[in-house]
């Protein structure tokens, strides 16, 4: 097992379990018909809007990302998102039995359980690994500023 990556995987299930996958404020219709009208107002100001639904943070969302990237890769990859949902979506997590049943592996060995969390976390490690490095190249320096790509091509678009 890689310990950051299963931090960053207990740290993603929590924010899942509290949040959701998809955060978002409910809707002025939905209000409306909850309270019969306009609901009650607090005192004025504004308000931080931590564990209001906003979703997960950023680290959870980039792991969620890794982790649909390693999905759509190939079987394998499906069934490693499937375990980390099993295993760190839950509280309390299934049992690894549990979680080998339901990912239909026939295997009753431990170490084969194990097995796929290394490789879970080797995957996710790559994953992010590339991410990081793919948006280093969003970014170029001219300058003091770094601009993005999509800045720089419209610019030179406009001069050429």
């Amino acid at each position: 097992m890689i310990e950051s990556m299963e931090l960053l995987l207990k740290h993603w299930g929590e924010q899942c379990r509290q949040g959701g996958e998809a955060g978002g404020m409910g809707s002025p219709m939905a209000t409306i018909m909850e309270w019969g009208g306009c609901a009650p107002r607090g005192t004025p100001g504004s308000r931080i809007l931590l564990g209001g639904g906003a979703g997960p943070d950023a680290v959870a969302q980039e792991v969620g990302a890794a982790l649909s990237e390693i999905a759509r890769q190939d079987g394998r990859g499906e069934r490693l998102q499937q375990l980390a949902v099993l295993r760190y979506g839950f509280d309390p997590a299934p049992t690894w039995a549990a979680q080998m049943h339901e990912l239909g592996y026939v295997s009753k060995a431990k170490q084969t359980y194990y097995d796929l969390v290394h490789r879970l976390h080797v995957r996710l490690f790559e994953v992010l690994a590339e991410r990081k490095d793919a948006r280093k190249w969003l970014t170029v320096g001219r300058g003091a500023l770094p601009q993005s790509l999509l800045k720089v091509a419209s610019k030179l678009r406009q001069v050429g």
